[in-house]
């Protein structure tokens, strides 16, 4: 990617769904861009657009027109597997409900991009345990999912969505589950991969105090955005 190049540009993107008899636009005609070492706050009401936007920024899903360039390349119409291979490689994701294998421990989840990716078993352990150690759960390696606590899950869940250096890391109301001093916890880990690594962020949520940590907040609403705006006053 050049050194200009936005990570994420969006032009007139729309994605549209047939409901029987009705036509529902998810999103109307989006113009976004995302420069790298962003972190951004997407917000909007349910219903706005923001996780249809999420799921195609993930490539999770294809729009129905539009143009979508991810570090450069035109991403916007590719097949599932052409998609899977930069989901691997380039994206880093962090959902409400974690996502971790239950009968596995906290560093084999992980190293599971890096299995995917082909990674040697010596190397994923050292990838893993380092960016456990980011996060501040290496003590919690050998640990299955119900060992943990929500917080300490999620933890783990941010530190896999690390392991292959991803251009952009997708969080999906990444605190919902948690109560409010723990989503603090988790809010302040994204700010430092942030401030600290370089590492662009893109957080979908509904709670403007969650938002309140971003670096910009873009507000969506029935299909298209209606606020872009950088956050002067950033929560501590």
């Amino acid at each position: 990617m050049h050194a200009t190049e936005p990570v994420v540009r969006v032009r007139e993107l729309r994605k549209v769904y047939a409901l029987g008899e009705t036509t529902v636009r998810a999103l109307d005609g989006i113009d976004l861009d995302i420069a790298r070492g962003e972190f951004i706050a997407v917000m909007g009401p349910s219903g706005s657009g923001k996780s249809t936007f999420m799921q195609i920024a993930g490539l999770l899903d294809n729009p129905t027109s539009g143009e979508y360039r991810f570090e450069g390349a035109d991403v916007a119409h590719l097949d599932p597997d052409a998609r899977a291979d930069i989901r691997s490689r380039r994206l880093g994701f962090v959902f409400q409900a974690y996502n971790l294998l239950p009968r596995t421990n906290a560093l084999e989840n992980v190293e599971l991009p890096m299995v995917y990716a082909g990674v040697p078993a010596a190397e994923r352990r050292e990838i893993a345990l380092a960016k456990m150690r980011i996060v501040g759960v290496d003590h919690l390696a050998l640990h299955n999912p119900n060992q943990m606590s929500g917080g300490q899950q999620q933890r783990v869940a941010i530190a896999r969505s690390l392991v292959n250096n991803p251009g952009l890391i997708l969080a999906d109301e990444p605190t919902g589950a948690l109560d409010s001093k723990t989503s603090l916890d988790v809010m302040h880990i994204f700010k430092a991969l942030n401030d600290e690594e370089g590492i662009t962020i893109m957080l979908v949520t509904h709670e403007p105090d969650i938002a309140a940590h971003a670096k910009r907040i873009v507000t969506f609403r029935d299909g298209h955005i209606v606020d872009d705006r950088e956050n002067a006053e950033r929560a501590a």
